[in-house]
């Protein structure tokens, strides 16, 4: 397929040579900022465009990759009968159409990041389109791309990306936080590193919620305080600790842990958490 590109950002480092290993033609990149263009088409032998007027009106697809509140207005530039796509967890299809009549999603269930291409044949490629003719050439580039395709509307989606959220963007302010708190009192932060690595092979491999171990667990007040007390000079950090650790708790009240294994929660506790 002839594949046009709008957007220069994370996604679109990693999307572009997926698609030009899947064998297909990327016909050009379009986004708002011409040096971050000009890079991403040097670095990939592509097509940079930078002029809204010289988009190709010849492409097969339209893959708008910008950040989810530059959707609209990609959309609303593009003049095309082609199939349009986006890329975004938490956008609705619905935005598309209301400029397209074929259109789609195709949501790849990742991080990115410019200086890390991400190997999208092991990438979960979540679709959503507008029609079923549509769909079949949706679900052609995903699989060229991807091993595992699934549909998924966009109730679902957004869901998902809400609890990406919390297990990769939050997880990783935590190791954020773990660094600089060691780093101020020069503490080298390699200590961690095993820690870490069996918090998300325990986490992948069980339940997580069997998983969750430390002081708020076990609702060990003395520790809590005594941590607490420390981040006396990092408010936000204060109220995290403090937010987090109530979850944590509240978490297990629901879910209580039984040497046997979970126990479900019932009526009685329902809503605690």
């Amino acid at each position: 397929m002839n594949i046009f590109v709008f957007g220069s950002g994370n996604v679109a480092w990693s999307l572009v040579p997926a698609l030009q290993k899947a064998g297909h033609n990327v016909v050009g990149v379009y986004g708002r900022t011409a040096s971050n263009v000009r890079e991403l088409c040097n670095h990939f032998s592509v097509m940079p465009v930078l002029e809204l007027d010289k988009i190709t009106p010849y492409a097969d697809v339209y893959f708008i990759v910008t950040a989810d509140n530059g959707i609209i207005s990609a959309a609303s530039t593009l003049k095309t009968n082609h199939i349009v796509l986006h890329t975004s967890g938490t956008t609705d299809i619905n935005v598309l159409k209301r400029f397209f009549k074929k259109c789609g999603v195709i949501y790849p269930v990742q991080t990115f990041s410019k200086s890390v291409q991400v190997d999208f044949s092991k990438v979960p490629l979540l679709i959503e389109y507008s029609d079923e003719i549509t769909a079949q050439k949706i679900n052609m580039l995903a699989t060229s791309l991807s091993s595992d395709v699934r549909e998924m509307s966009s109730a679902q989606r957004r869901i998902l990306h809400l609890s990406a959220v919390f297990a990769c963007n939050f997880a990783n302010h935590m190791v954020s936080v773990s660094k600089m708190l060691m780093a101020k009192e020069d503490v080298d932060f390699a200590l961690l590193e095993p820690l870490i690595h069996e918090t998300v092979r325990k986490a992948l491999e069980n339940d997580p919620i069997l998983c969750q171990s430390g002081p708020a667990v076990r609702n060990d007040t003395r520790i809590l305080n005594y941590h607490l007390e420390m981040l006396n000079q990092y408010p936000i950090l204060k109220k995290i600790y403090s937010y987090v650790s109530e979850s944590i708790s509240e978490f297990s009240k629901s879910y209580p842990v039984g040497v046997s294994g979970i126990i479900p929660k019932n009526k009685e506790n329902e809503g605690i958490f």
